[in-house]
């Protein structure tokens, strides 16, 4: 700490508790860790400094942006230092011609699109977190959202990143341009690997012609069956589909306890609601789409169907929608599980999720990004005490994650494993690809201290 403080400026070091207990958790709420000391650096050069000196004393050294994660991607392990990116925040240039945006790690999304779009470009990568969210966490766990139905995830727009080694190397990695067949792809390992193989300091995205219309559809069904076979009818269409999100009903009415209203009025039989986003040129294509949309939805039966133009209408739609994490958290302590499983399997999925709730006495509100199979899945502690508490988040989270890879599907679709989700690693890879897994790290960070305690068991 003393190194920094005469290499640093005397704020970008601190070791005063009020600070470092306010890092000590993140989204998740459920680790707590309360690092040695924090830092910000201001440039590359400070990342580097950083972890030199970290990497010669072995410190551990833990990448944070807002904190936002919800897998305690960026909460330290065992003390050492937290490197906060707050501010490193710029969007250093916006190439118009080739629509390429490159920014630092610690710029908040929502930022980034707003600046991208004054210049007639689209970043549309989207998750509920994007206006708090930095886009060096969104890289770190290849962060998605509702849009991925059409969009992808942020590992689709990766072109270059500028990254530090675990020894203060500076490397670049990727290229600007469209195409690359050239060596290992280091930019998409490093995309996803939440920190643990090197620090990421700045970032080329690429970037779309943005939408020039939409439409949203809100459409209730009376059982959860039919609900999730209309997304199967819909993915088999060539409408221009940009989302289609679910939720059951036991998840809305928690939002409409929240909001204090449901946006749109629940039906009373309603067991379930798809939220689909439609996109167009012009107005002659939008109505097209919107009677294709009409034809492939008719073949499921649905107790109501809303078309929404008008954006305050539909910005109310989906509003029931992206804050079901703030409703939730208001209702109960809970634990979110990122399921993702092929869509075919999505019914047995939720059917299976229900039985073992039943059987180990836990509820569930389940919901999420059901065109790609991603279904978000909050178990609630509710009334439990400590004791009951603990076991579910072991041996409850456990059988609902064995029952995902049993369907095929995997640990984490968009919220990376962190510490939350490295326990059950083993469940989806063998032995032998762990022990890879150790390989690379190794090869990155010999001496183990990037993000330590994350994702390989």
């Amino acid at each position: 700490m003393l190194f920094l403080r005469q290499h640093l400026k005397p704020d970008q070091c601190s070791d005063d508790p009020n600070i470092l207990e306010s890092y000590s958790l993140d989204e998740t709420g459920v680790y707590k860790s309360i690092p040695c000391a924090v830092v910000f650096p201001e440039s590359t050069a400070d990342v580097s400094l950083i972890l030199k000196c970290c990497n010669g004393d072995k410190i551990s050294v833990t990448p944070r942006g807002a904190g936002a994660g919800l897998a305690a991607n960026s909460v330290p392990d065992t003390g050492g230092l937290l490197m906060i990116f707050s501010r490193m925040s710029k969007i250093l240039r916006i190439d118009s011609q080739n629509g390429i945006v490159t920014v630092q790690p610690g710029c908040i999304v929502d930022v980034l699109k707003q600046e991208v779009r004054k210049e007639g470009w689209f970043y549309p990568v989207d998750p509920a977190s994007s206006g708090t969210s930095m886009i060096g966490g969104h890289v770190n766990t290849n962060a998605s959202g509702p849009f991925t139905y059409k969009y992808g995830s942020t590992r689709r727009y990766v072109m270059a990143l500028e990254a530090v080694l675990a020894d203060g190397t500076i490397i670049r990695t990727g290229s600007r341009t469209e195409k690359n067949s050239t060596g290992y792809s280091l930019t998409q390992l490093l995309c996803g690997s939440e920190g643990t193989l090197a620090v990421i300091t700045e970032i080329s995205l690429k970037l779309l012609p943005p939408p020039r219309l939409s439409s949203t559809a809100l459409v209730s069904y009376a059982t959860l069956e039919d609900g999730l076979n209309a997304i199967l009818c819909l993915r088999t269409s060539s409408i221009d589909i940009a989302a289609i999100e679910w939720m059951e009903r036991d998840a809305i009415e928690v939002v409409a306890q929240y909001e204090g209203e449901y946006g749109i009025e629940l039906e009373p039989e309603c067991a379930c609601r798809l939220w689909i986003e439609i996109e167009a040129n012009d107005a002659e294509a939008l109505e097209r789409e919107l009677y294709a949309l009409g034809d492939v939805l008719a073949n499921v039966p649905s107790l109501n169907i809303l078309i929404a133009d008008e954006e305050a209408t539909r910005q109310r739609i989906w509003k029931v929608r992206r804050v079901i994490g703030h409703a939730v958290r208001q209702y109960s302590v809970y634990r979110e599980v990122d399921t993702v499983v092929p869509v075919s399997n999505m019914v047995r999925l939720i059917h299976t999720i229900k039985e073992i709730g039943n059987r180990m006495k836990f509820r569930t509100l389940c919901y999420g990004h059901a065109g790609n199979g991603n279904i978000h899945v909050n178990v609630l502690r509710e009334s439990m005490n400590d004791r009951q508490w603990a076991g579910i988040l072991t041996d409850g989270v456990e059988a609902l994650l064995k029952e995902v890879v049993q369907l095929d599907g995997v640990l984490s679709a968009e919220h990376g494993i962190g510490l939350l989700n490295r326990p059950f690693m083993p469940l989806q890879f063998d032995a032998a690809e762990i022990a890879l897994m150790r390989r690379i790290k190794t090869a990155f960070d010999p001496n183990g201290i990037l993000n330590p305690g994350k994702v390989i068991p």
